[in-house]
Formats: C-alpha cells, sequence, structure tokens
C-alpha cells in the first residue's frame, strides 16, 4: 500500500464510529456492556412489580428478612423496619446501572435482596424447616398441631371441617405445601401475607 492509499484508508477509519474497532481483515463491533437491570430483565424486581403502599411494606418486609446481613451491605447501623426498607430500595435502585460483568459480587445481592422471592426462600430466612417428603414424624407433629387447634381445613384445600383421618388428609396436605410453598412472597398493605401464614402453620417443621 503506497502513501496516498495509505492515507486514505486512515481517513475512511477515522469516519468509521466508535462503536467498532478493525481485527485482522474485518470489523468486529465493540461490546457494550450489559447492566445490572438488562441481566435479570426475566425476573419480577419488587420495585417495578408492586406500587403504594403494598410496595412501602415489601420493601420492609425485605429489609426485616435479613436485617444484619443487609445492613452490613448498606453500610449502616442499626435501622428499624421503615428506615432499613427505604435504605434497601434506594441501593437496589442505585444498581441497576452497573455493569453486571464488573460488578458481579454486587449482581448477587441484588439477586437476593431486590427480587420478589418465594415463600420457601422466605421460611429459610426466617429459620424455618420447609418440610418435605424426608420428614415424616414432622409432618405427623405440625398435622396434630394443626387439629388440636382446629384450624380451618379449608386453608389447605381440605373438605369437611369437622372430619380429620391423617392418612388422607397428609397426602393432600403435602401436595398443597409443595405448591404454594413455591408461590411468590407478595405483602398487603397490612403488611401480612395470609398465604405465607398459612404455609408456616401447615409445612414446616415448627407449625407455629
Amino acid at each position: 500500500m503506497n502513501l496516498i492509499n495509505s492515507l486514505v484508508f486512515l481517513g475512511s477509519v477515522g469516519g468509521i464510529s466508535a462503536g467498532a474497532y478493525l481485527t485482522q481483515g474485518y470489523w468486529m463491533p465493540s461490546k457494550k456492556f450489559k447492566s445490572i437491570k438488562d441481566s435479570l430483565e426475566e425476573k419480577k424486581f419488587i420495585s417495578s412489580t408492586l406500587s403504594g403502599n403494598s410496595l412501602i411494606k415489601q420493601w420492609e418486609e425485605e429489609f426485616e428478612s435479613d436485617k444484619a446481613a443487609i445492613e452490613a451491605l448498606l453500610k449502616v447501623g442499626s435501622l428499624d423496619k421503615v428506615a432499613g426498607g427505604v435504605a434497601l430500595s434506594k441501593w437496589c435502585a442505585d444498581q441497576m446501572t452497573l455493569d453486571s460483568e464488573k460488578n458481579k459480587g454486587i449482581l448477587e445481592n441484588v439477586k437476593k435482596y431486590c427480587l420478589i422471592r418465594d415463600i420457601s426462600s422466605q421460611l429459610k430466612r426466617k429459620s424455618k424447616l420447609l418440610l418435605d417428603s424426608s420428614h415424616t414424624s414432622e409432618w405427623k407433629t405440625t398435622y396434630d398441631k394443626r387439629k388440636s387447634a382446629s384450624e380451618k381445613r379449608s386453608d389447605v384445600g381440605l373438605t369437611d371441617e369437622n372430619t380429620w383421618n391423617e392418612g388422607d388428609d397428609l397426602s393432600k396436605i403435602k401436595e398443597w405445601c409443595s405448591r404454594n410453598s413455591e408461590q411468590e412472597f407478595l405483602v398487603s398493605e397490612q403488611g401480612t401475607s395470609d398465604l405465607y401464614t398459612k404455609v408456616l402453620k401447615w409445612c414446616t417443621k415448627e407449625g407455629e
């Protein structure tokens, strides 16, 4: 390539947008980073799922679910539920535009504290043991608690409020628990979750 052609070539390179670069023989677009928000686009963010007082209460419950760890993450002292919910929501909003590849630690914390979780996750954070097929005696104990307390059988899809049959009931309760423990943990404007309470009562070792 002579001097004139070289200058022409360099001039044409200079006119090409900065969004690409030259490699041996072909052009490659420069890699655009993927933000934390974009990397989680298939997930449900707390901030975009709820509104009004329900949103406020959801942030408060999220903060309370792992209070000490979240305070450490936010680098703040002890906060009450209200202030903690506000601080956590702001922290989550501030991380959304960060490069997900360069901030993998932050990305993991966003996954933990900025998304809608399921009920089993909330139970785990509250140190409650969600029963499974390996907990034969624990199922019976929890069932007996509910029977003694005359709980509403219809809460877990059982019919006939006055008839308790352990064999038939437990198979239906286990199926109900398996299905509903995977449902989203969402709180009401009063800061409570009826479904969470039912799963806690009927599906955990504590059976509260």
